[in-house]
């Protein structure tokens, strides 16, 4: 049982019993006129004030703990009795009525306060000092421990907003009250039941609708760690140095400072507690929390959401998505039970229904002719209960499919989809992965319901039961979606440093690393390995483990063992010991990598095998420098710069890799504002750069970029100015093809103008950066 007696609720009870001209504004002023003032020239600062004084009579907000302390200090509660006395009594309409209202919330309230309590305050014969202690006892009250606030994340949170809730939303009122009564009692719930019964959509609902009743309201789409979730919030405080560990402490702390006036949602939770190393420490804390699941929960609060009502809500709904199947009342139920009311499954029907031209009774007839194939089994059931199963859905799904003639390229699309990040992908994005001239058969899989929509975030994603459906359907192999995995892989090899981590694209690399179905097993190693340095990149370093051990595993699995898959195997493991800050391991595991390379090509050179070589000789340089041993470093990356003046021949196709070995290292420094050691590497590089090439060259003009980049990032723009613009004129010239580098440029020029206040240059180079795309 919660204390009603909040400073929220009594002031509610004056404001319902004042005259209409005395305004809630010049209540609280008069209640706390030792701190506020009644009247004020200041437009906006009248409004600010009124908000805040909103606030504190919602409950949102409990009166400032610096006012609290005032009032016990300096004995000002004698004041507060006073102007009660004059200012705010007098101006009720009936203070019998506000008194007897109070005196009930504090009846209500014994449980908690006690009945001594009780009495004490109900003995004040004087209105005045009646009010005043109550309103003394409710303050004091909210900031008890249990009764403290949440700061408003509003301003804070970048995601984790609730996704766009249907419109069409329908019954389940006695649930929705369940819920709300449930979290009085307990800060956490289960929403269970089989696959597509419509929890997603309950969460969400239930979320709108106690939008006003919650401070913050924060939305994970689980995707098999909690942890992971809690990282992949974006947070304006968020800096791009910071590492995935760091992320997941930084947001962690907001988290714990929320409490009973925060929720937080978990969707699609479908493992059990005790599958997850971090529920423990999770729901210790004081917010309240709502789980959806398949699986059959029993030591937690459950809600079970059973099978709409299909007389009333089922059949609506059949209506509201096919409304021409109004005419045929008779044969709706009749598909509604084919079906076992699944909600799902019911709304597709409607919807296939409705783009198939069929009538009612020839879908019935089709549905029942097939009957139930027994081939698809319940490999991926969490959930089941005794009268429908996810075998039976997947079998009703798939006849859907194939009832609405989706057409090879909207099918295409779902294949590929499904292999992307459960929380969606904006549409935009996956229009230019998927090179498609438009959005029509994307809007056509929306409008027929196979594809969720959100319109707040513009994002596209599939239902989990559909993606499951469509994954064992459509079998999303490399060859199939190979168009979607090019562009990722395009851009892992992107050469230049982003202004911002990219989010969406790390999801979606990791997504679909691990949902593809290999049947192109060189393909499919390629592009792990270069996803490596691309997440290492933007310091996203809680997967690189587990694609390490992807990509060894594969390597074991297909029987790679050439000395390049080896040797760049062994050099990304040294990576993981220099971020864990083991450089003797890193050490040993890049000599032992050299050790086998340089014998591989003593009986073959490639251009592959050098090329790697020089980075491993440039990667030794930096764990040596790691180690503060500077003059290993210099004698390793001359190893490097000599092996590409060798093998120039072999290395022209490669001609960039340093380059870009140096600038993923750089990066990472800068990002983590270390801007001195990114500097003494430019110290050691430069050299060797003006020793075997010229001030002309490709590398030439990234050192100067990179200085540029440093001293954009440290404040210093008059010197950044003069390094990125050496940095464009010797790149234009340098580069032929590949023009990452040169759009870079343009990308901290356009920005380092904006911050100077040089409009002009700003969307001169902003030109430039369009021209060039």
């Amino acid at each position: 049982m919660k204390n009603r007696l909040t400073f929220g609720n009594v002031i509610t009870i004056l404001l319902d019993n004042k005259k209409k001209t005395y305004s809630q504004y010049q209540m609280i002023s008069d209640l706390f006129s030792a701190f506020a003032t009644t009247t004020s020239s200041d437009e906006d600062l009248y409004l600010d004030t009124s908000i805040r004084y909103s606030k504190w009579c919602n409950g949102a907000r409990p009166i400032p703990m610096e006012i609290v302390s005032a009032y016990e200090e300096n004995h000002l509660w004698n004041q507060m009795a006073e102007d009660l006395k004059e200012k705010i009594l007098p101006n009720l309409i009936n203070r019998t009525q506000a008194r007897s209202q109070t005196q009930d919330l504090i009846q209500e309230s014994s449980g908690v306060i006690g009945h001594d309590k009780v009495n004490e305050l109900i003995n004040f014969t004087d209105d005045s000092s009646f009010f005043t202690a109550v309103i003394r006892y409710a303050i004091l009250n909210d900031h008890n421990p249990d009764n403290l606030s949440s700061p408003d994340l509003s301003d804070l949170l970048l995601s984790g907003r609730v996704p766009f809730t249907t419109r069409e939303f329908i019954g389940r009122k006695k649930e929705l009250s369940e819920t709300a009564a449930s979290l009085r009692k307990n800060n956490i719930l289960f929403i269970s039941g089989i696959a597509g019964i419509g929890k997603s959509e309950f969460v969400k609902y239930f979320a709108r609708k106690n939008v006003k009743k919650y401070l913050n309201i924060i939305y994970f789409h689980y995707t098999g760690s909690l942890k992971k979730c809690i990282t992949e919030l974006s947070l304006s405080s968020d800096a791009p140095e910071m590492t995935d560990i760091e992320l997941f402490e930084s947001h962690y702390s907001v988290l714990q400072k929320l409490y009973s006036d925060s929720l937080v949602i978990i969707d699609n939770f479908n493992v059990l507690p005790k599958d997850d190393v971090f529920f423990k420490d999770f729901i210790s804390n004081n917010f309240h929390i709502i789980f959806t699941t398949r699986c059959c929960i029993t030591s937690f609060p459950v809600l079970e959401l059973k099978e709409l009502d299909k007389e009333k809500d089922l059949t609506a709904l059949f209506y509201y998505y096919c409304p021409a199947s109004r005419k045929d009342s008779d044969t709706v139920p009749a598909i509604i039970d084919f079906f076992s009311c699944h909600t799902l499954t019911v709304c597709l029907a409607a919807l296939t229904l409705d783009a198939s031209g069929l009538s009612p009774e020839e879908l019935l007839y089709k549905l029942n002719k097939d009957g139930l194939s027994t081939d698809l089994n319940e490999e991926v059931e969490l959930y089941k209960d005794q009268t429908f199963s996810n075998g039976d859905m997947m079998d009703h799904l798939h006849k859907l499919m194939r009832l609405n003639t989706l057409n090879d390229d909207q099918l295409d699309i779902l294949r590929n989809l499904c292999i992307l990040p459960l929380g969606g992908v904006p549409k935009s994005l996956f229009k230019s992965w998927m090179e498609l001239k438009n959005l029509n058969d994307v809007n056509y899989l929306i409008r027929y319901g196979f594809v969720t929509y959100d319109e707040e975030e513009s994002r596209i994603m599939l239902h989990p039961l559909l993606q499951e459906l469509i994954s064992a359907e459509l079998l999303p192999c490399v060859s199939d979606c190979m168009t979607l995995l090019d562009n990722l892989h395009a851009i892992c090899l992107f050469h230049g440093i982003e202004v911002r981590k990219p989010e969406i694209v790390i999801q979606s690399l990791i997504s679909a690393s691990e949902q593809i179905i290999v049947d192109m097993p060189e393909y499919y190693l390629i592009f792990l390995q270069d996803m490596f340095p691309y997440l290492g990149k933007y310091l996203a370093t809680n997967y690189l483990a587990e694609l390490t051990e992807r990509i060894s595993y594969t390597m074991e699995r297909y029987k790679f063992t050439s000395a390049y898959d080896r040797c760049l195997l062994l050099d990304y493991k040294a990576e993981l010991s220099i971020i864990a800050k083991d450089y003797p391991d890193a050490l040993e595991k890049r000599k032992e990598a050299l050790k086998i390379l340089e014998k591989d090509i003593l009986s073959s050179a490639s251009s592959k095998n050098i090329n790697l070589l020089s980075n491993i000789y440039n990667n030794l340089s930096n764990t040596y420098l790691y180690m503060d041993q500077k003059l290993h470093a210099i004698k390793a990356l001359k190893n490097t710069f000599a092996l590409r003046t060798e093998y120039s021949t072999l290395l022209l196709a490669d001609s960039y890799s340093n380059p870009h070995q140096l600038i993923t290292l750089t990066n990472m420094l800068i990002l983590s504002q270390n801007f001195s050691q990114a500097n003494q590497i430019l110290d050691l590089y430069e050299p060797l750069v003006l020793e075997y090439n010229t001030t002309e060259s490709l590398d030439y003009g990234v050192c100067r970029l990179i200085r540029g980049i440093i001293e954009f990032m440290k404040g210093n723009f008059k010197k950044s100015e003069t390094f990125l613009l050496a940095a464009e004129q010797t790149l234009s010239t340098a580069v032929d093809k590949d023009i990452s580098y040169l759009k870079t440029t343009y990308i901290y020029l356009n920005h380092l103008y904006s911050r100077m206040g040089n409009k002009t240059s700003a969307m001169h180079y902003k030109k430039k950066l369009l021209d060039s795309n």
